[in-house]
């Protein structure tokens, strides 16, 4: 699509820069790009990621803000609503908060402790003050929980998922990879979301299948413990591990990926989560091995546009079976489409709220 001259102006209150290596700087760079396709200008209003330096950039954020149609405040951190609630209420400009996170409904937050009760105090000031508030399907917050919540939502709007950026993907080539090759790409988290399950798994298919010829590919961070543990099962020849990548060149790998691993864990504050590397293993449309609870929202969303095979992470069975369905080809893959996950879908209605309060 062809760009029209920028006539308007949003100022992102954000703790990345688009330079910055990292999946948020990222989204917001083809976010940058989608804007411009619609005649809106992108401008960054650099908060550095702590509650000390907020004061340093408020005043930045403040003195952009003059010359923006629209504050764009983004969670999390919490303070980046602050920063945006401030420089809407000190300079006019309308403010449009954007959940990419939940603040109250978060699972790294103890319900009942200090910081639940400041991020409830939050919240409920951007409801009641801003001029738009957008939250995006997907993230761990129930439906109804806003309405459920606050009096008057007429301000609130939920947005489709953020997805995957189709025109990119369509445009990487995939990698080529000999042996069956099973992808993990990002990052574990200690006592939530480990690759134990998988392991204990991808040992019994190979202790069962007569000369095995697979290999898993775990793309992000990897500590010592699951290295021990791929030790202990004696599967190291069959387990690779690889630093983070930039995201072009981990699309084509997953593109070129036979299937993708996805752990979402049992934890329930992660039952509503749909985390971004779904979208990415959907643009890739490659089945996806999902060791997930069964009644989490991902799943259902697997299961119901026939995106993979789920299996629950704590069974090995389970997942010895999962992996010799996709190995031996038993798993007819036939997804649905996955327009209702792009970027460009989530990034348009993004637009709307925008060019609404303008």
């Amino acid at each position: 699509m062809t760009e029209s001259e920028p006539d308007r102006t949003v100022l992102l209150v954000s703790n990345r820069r688009l330079n910055e290596n990292t999946g948020r700087a990222e989204k917001f760079k083809t976010r940058k790009k989608l804007l411009a396709e619609r005649g809106w200008q992108l401008e960054v209003g650099y908060v550095e990621p702590s509650l000390t330096e907020l004061p340093i950039g408020m005043r930045t954020v403040v003195r952009k803000a003059r010359d923006a149609d629209v504050i764009n405040s983004v969670s999390n951190p919490p303070h980046l609503q602050i920063a945006g609630g401030i420089a809407g209420r000190v300079t006019g400009t309308p403010w449009l908060a954007e959940f990419r996170d939940p603040l109250v409904e978060n699972p790294d937050v103890n319900l009942g402790s200090p910081a639940a009760r400041i991020r409830k105090q939050l919240e409920s000031y951007i409801i009641t003050h801003a001029d738009k508030v957008v939250w995006y399907d997907g993230i761990q917050i129930a439906d109804d929980y806003f309405i459920d919540t606050y009096s008057d939502v007429s301000n609130v709007e939920q947005l489709p998922p953020i997805g995957f950026e189709a025109e990119k993907f369509n445009a990487i080539t995939p990698e080529s990879f000999e042996p069956f090759t099973i992808t993990y790409a990002g990052s574990f988290y200690d006592g939530w979301i480990e690759p134990y399950g998988f392991l204990r798994g991808l040992d019994a298919y190979i202790e069962g299948a007569n000369n095995p010829n697979i290999q898993a590919h775990f793309y992000g961070d990897w500590d010592s413990d699951y290295q021990h543990a791929v030790s202990e099962e004696g599967i190291g020849d069959y387990v690779q591990t690889h630093s983070f990548v930039p995201h072009e060149e981990i699309v084509g790998v997953l593109k070129g990926s036979d299937a993708l691993l996805y752990v979402g864990g049992t934890d329930p504050r992660n039952s509503n989560n749909l985390p971004s590397k779904l979208y990415d293993y959907i643009g890739a449309r490659q089945p996806i091995l999902a060791l997930v609870d069964p009644n989490f929202r991902v799943a259902e969303v697997i299961r119901d546009y026939g995106l993979g095979i789920v299996a629950h992470p704590e069974n090995t069975e389970e997942i010895h079976k999962a992996i010799t369905r996709l190995v031996n080809g038993e798993f007819n893959f036939e997804p649905a489409s996955a327009t209702e996950f792009t970027r460009e879908r989530s990034s348009a209605a993004y637009i709307e709220a925008l060019e609404a309060i303008s």
